[in-house]
């Protein structure tokens, strides 16, 4: 094999790794936003996860796209750590439909493939076929990969030294080593399986020579989800070590199944004579099997997770943002969720911020509404985070639902940033009245604290509706609201009634009708929340 080839068989496996990218970038675009919804809805058992993962990773043709996206989700809190440990045991299934797809030996058809691929994506305007046209180009350019590998690897069949090196394969410890490190360097396991096929297809590897390789492709592929977790939460690198562990567990099971059951003989029967189905049929069975018996321990995973990575994370500032990550997802998707998990998180802040500034105003604690003051600088905080955050993820390919989502959320914040610059001024109103000694009559004091009531459960439901998408809740919303803003209209009437009457201090009486307007104002924005959730919110 001279330099030539080996050039030729760099450029077949780029090629073979740049069309699963389009492939795979094309069935995200088709799929990611509803992708999040399967995972986050659809893992409340390990059963249902393990084909939420299966399904996910068959659609986007990548295991480590989808625990990359996993372990986002658990650093987002969008999913448990016993959710995810189901969703990467059905990924490693998944994964495993590339290598059948490829075992076809549908190369001939490449050229023509890729041409339909090209024109759809090209000359079509719909954008659902443009994407479908850039799947189909990505399978026309990972055929022609596969094809330009068989073509460079042909020669070593009469290279003896290679010869050699293929045959310390079949000890269990050299194969799985070569296996791991060389997919660890690509990062995917589907293209070390591309080439065990490419070299199949020469004749130049076997199914006895490729065994403990492909065991080690499926450790080797759990890097990408190492580096996804780094500077992520503790429980974010468990999911990666589960990953880790399960792929370990399941290849130290099949190397001792290997040497007390025909396995090999198995699978040899299934397909006999095709070297390349009977690797992807091994690669196959080894995920399908492991999966099958680790389900039932998924405990025993998590609990070693906490030996490996010890220890809480530690309560962070809250001045900070808690799900979003500072470095850019390579799934929009992830981003989106944790936007929404994060919006979620500013609107109880503010709720609880304006409720503790109507107790400081009813009690006149001038400390509790310093705190008022310290959390209103979070809420600006956090929103100009994460506005700056949606900016940049809006400018990113979105399905419908999630841009809805990214365009509701803009709104949503704005807000929520309101309602708490509310609960400022009734920190400001609590100085007021301690300085210059302001008290309201008692009839005015007991409309005042039924409007207060009326706002505050007006907020709880809009809040509510936010975090759980209940449209029930949200109508809620907008029935007090109504009943809020007679309120306004009555006790300013009312309160200027007893002013001429002298029956309240006019000292207190642009205190009286500011709060009047703040609660009003809150009602407003609280509305709003409610129809961003029934109309093109987060939830729809």
């Amino acid at each position: 094999m001279d330099i030539f080839s080996l050039f030729l068989l760099l450029g077949g496996l780029g090629l073979f790794l740049f069309g699963m990218k389009l492939m795979s970038d094309g069935l995200e675009a088709a799929a990611g936003d509803k992708m999040r919804r399967w995972l986050e809805v659809l893992t409340k058992n390990r059963f249902a996860g393990v084909a939420v993962g299966t399904g996910a990773t068959m659609l986007v043709q990548s295991s480590s796209a989808i625990t990359v996206m996993v372990v986002g989700f658990v650093n987002a809190g969008l999913m448990s750590l016993s959710q995810a440990v189901s969703v990467c045991m059905g990924a490693n299934i998944g994964t495993t439909i590339t290598a059948q797809i490829v075992a076809f030996k549908v190369t001939d058809f490449a050229p023509l493939v890729l041409f339909l691929g090209v024109v759809i994506a090209m000359f079509v305007k719909d954008k659902t076929w443009q994407k479908i046209g850039q799947i189909i180009v990505g399978f026309g350019v990972l055929f022609m990969g596969m094809d330009i590998m068989a073509q460079a690897t042909a020669p070593l069949a009469e290279w003896a030294p290679f010869g050699q090196i293929i045959s310390t394969f079949t000890n269990p410890f050299i194969g799985i080593l070569a296996g791991m490190l060389f997919t660890a360097i690509i990062q995917s396991s589907s293209a070390t399986m591309g080439v065990l096929l490419a070299l199949a297809s020469t004749g130049i590897i076997s199914l006895d020579t490729a065994i403990y390789v492909i065991l080690g492709t499926n450790i080797g592929t759990c890097i990408t989800a190492i580096l996804a977790s780094i500077g992520a939460n503790k429980t974010a690198r468990r999911t990666a070590v589960v990953h880790v562990l399960f792929n370990v567990f399941g290849t130290l099971i099949f190397v001792i199944l290997l040497q007390f059951l025909p396995i090999k003989d198995w699978v040899y029967n299934l397909s006999p004579g095709d070297v390349q189905r009977q690797l992807a049929n091994f690669h196959t069975i080894f995920n399908v099997v492991t999966t099958a018996i680790l389900i039932w321990f998924p405990q025993l995973l998590i609990k070693l997770s906490y030996l490996i990575v010890r220890g809480e994370d530690p309560k962070t500032s809250q001045k900070k943002l808690q799900y979003i990550l500072d470095k850019p997802q390579e799934n929009p998707t992830i981003g989106v969720g944790m936007a929404i998990k994060e919006v979620i998180r500013m609107g109880k802040m503010a709720e609880d911020n304006f409720r503790s500034s109507i107790a400081a105003f009813h009690e006149k604690d001038t400390a509790a509404a310093d705190k008022v003051k310290e959390t209103e600088e979070i809420v600006n905080f956090l929103n100009h985070s994460i506005t700056d955050y949606l900016s940049k993820i809006s400018q990113e390919e979105l399905g419908k639902k999630d841009s809805n989502a990214v365009s509701s959320m803009f709104h949503l914040v704005c807000d929520i940033e309101r309602i708490s610059d509310h609960a400022e001024n009734m920190a400001e109103f609590t100085y007021s009245e301690v300085e210059q000694k302001i008290s309201f009559s008692e009839v005015g004091q007991r409309e005042l604290d039924n409007m207060i009531d009326r706002v505050l459960e007006c907020l709880h439901y809009a809040i509510n509706a936010l975090a759980t998408g209940d449209e029930a809740a949200a109508h809620k919303v907008i029935e007090i609201e109504k009943v809020v803003d007679d309120l306004e209209i009555r006790l300013k009437d009312d309160h200027v009634e007893r002013l001429l009457k002298g029956e309240c201090s006019p000292k207190g009486s642009m205190i009286y009708a500011d709060m009047v307007t703040n609660l009003e104002r809150v009602a407003d924005h609280s509305t709003n929340i409610a129809y961003r959730v029934l109309e093109a919110g987060i939830y729809n």
